[in-house]
């Protein structure tokens, strides 16, 4: 049986996400319908879908007032508007895919859990790195028993220092009130766990602030890199090195051991695409326009003429120590005893050298620990009476998730075909969740913070 779904934001993820999948099999059904404020990103959206101006709504009340137009919402809305839209689709009789975090308070979280039982409507909550290639096989490593009892578990994203820059400084999740940790982790909270199999009892945290901030400014830095920074040759953070020669991504795709071959032509490029740049031989540069993350939050005309002009007027543009309101830490740590005795330390940090998280799982009869990159990663398991270290086989990923967003995305369509619970389900989800909120209130209050039972 196909299924038929509507998409509740139709930028980033709305539109190269999940309802992407459709594209590529579309046996699993088709999107009937979207809405988007943004006309430009409207139209974007109805061309790649198929759909009519009809289809198209300028926002999640008059698409709901239509009552319910398909079995499922894809809810990818901004950080600060998912309640709204995932409460008023569950009213119309939707099941509900709900972009992370579901609140940014545990109370409205608890509403969405709440209101997906009232309806009963299944919600499940893109955890998307429970699917991802690594996670999965660690998972099943994990519930197979080969490393005993788990004891401990230790988790780290590294965020790579220009990824920090251009989300957590110059983008829309500069600021605190949608806290770091809930907005990025609560996909590692999720997957410490699932791993240890258990509640959280107790939580401690402590972070560092930014040091991105106007104090540590050069004094004859401009306000916008466009304008020529003394400095751009040694500045991390350059926005004209990071947008336009995208020198960060290609450096991140230069470390790749997988596709063969992916990380030679990344150095390759690395060196070459600015001179093209400049030169602009043949037309070069609107040839290699690059329309993807992160130039597509930056804007919505790639062109060289639209880049520029959004790096000489736009905050994405300018100097990352002079953004004023951004106030995101730069590193966090999280601590948490698990109802089953599991311990766990997660670190998320901003300052890595490329786009990765690490992982570690200590046991009574084993151990497994790996990496996850942009696009590879792999994964080994030790025993401990034989000394033996096996690799197990983690493929290559180009979704960046590590390939967990069709297996996520296909499970919430079986959950709903067969009426099971999907493993990401809102109440799931909440757990984690309150891991977060927990380690928030840690860090401020400088005491450890013990979990009701409920």
């Amino acid at each position: 049986m196909s299924l038929t779904g509507v998409v509740v934001g139709a930028g980033d993820r709305g539109y190269d996400g999940y309802a992407k999948v459709l594209l590529d099999r579309p046996e699993l059904g088709r999107i009937v319908a979207a809405a988007d404020p943004d006309p430009t990103r409207r139209d974007r959206f109805a061309d790649r879908f198929g759909l009519g101006t009809a289809d198209m709504y300028p926002g999640w009340d008059e698409l709901f007032a239509e009552g319910r137009l398909a079995d499922y919402a894809i809810i990818t809305t901004g950080d600060t508007h998912h309640v709204e839209p995932a409460l008023l689709a569950l009213d119309a009789g939707y099941h509900v895919l709900l972009e992370k975090p579901m609140a940014l308070e545990e109370a409205d979280c608890v509403r969405i859990v709440e209101a997906a039982e009232a309806a009963d409507r299944t919600v499940a909550v893109c955890h998307v790195f429970r699917h991802s290639h690594l996670f999965a096989a660690l998972g099943e490593v994990v519930a197979s028993g080969e490393l005993g009892d788990v004891t401990s578990i230790q988790l780290s994203e590294n965020v790579a220092f220009w990824h920090y820059a251009h989300s957590y400084v110059r983008g829309h999740t500069r600021n605190s009130r949608v806290p770091w940790l809930l907005q990025k982790s609560c996909h590692d909270l999720d997957l410490l766990q699932w791993l240890a199999g258990s509640r959280a009892a107790a939580v401690s945290s402590f972070i560092r602030p930014t040091e991105l901030t106007a104090a540590n400014a050069p004094a004859d830095a401009p306000e916008h890199c466009a304008q020529g920074c003394p400095h751009s040759d040694t500045c991390p953070y350059d926005a004209v090195a990071t947008y336009r020669d995208l020198t960060p991504v290609l450096s991140d795709l230069a470390m790749a051991d997988r596709p063969v071959g992916l990380g030679p032509a990344a150095r390759v490029a690395r060196s070459a695409l600015p001179k093209l740049l400049d030169a602009d031989v043949a037309g070069s540069a609107r040839r290699l326009q690059w329309k993807r993350w992160p130039v597509a939050a930056v804007t919505d005309d790639p062109t060289p003429e639209g880049l520029d002009h959004a790096l000489r007027t736009t905050r994405w543009g300018r100097c990352v120590y002079r953004i004023d309101d951004n106030d995101q830490p730069s590193a966090q740590t999280v601590s948490i005893r698990f109802v089953n005795g599991v311990v766990a330390n997660f670190t998320l940090n901003s300052n890595s050298h490329r786009t990765m998280r690490s992982v570690r799982v200590d046991g009574t009869r084993g151990t497994a620990w790996g990496e996850l990159r942009a696009l590879d990663g792999w994964l080994k398991v030790s025993d401990h009476r034989s000394g033996r270290v096996r690799r197990v086989k983690v493929p290559t990923a180009y979704d960046g998730h590590g390939g967990g967003e069709a297996p996520l995305f296909v499970e919430f369509l079986d959950a709903i075909r067969t009426g099971s619970e999907p493993s990401v389900s809102a109440a799931e989800s909440l757990e984690s969740h309150r891991i977060a909120f927990a380690a928030m209130e840690s860090a401020s209050s400088g005491r450890v913070v013990e979990l009701s039972a409920g």
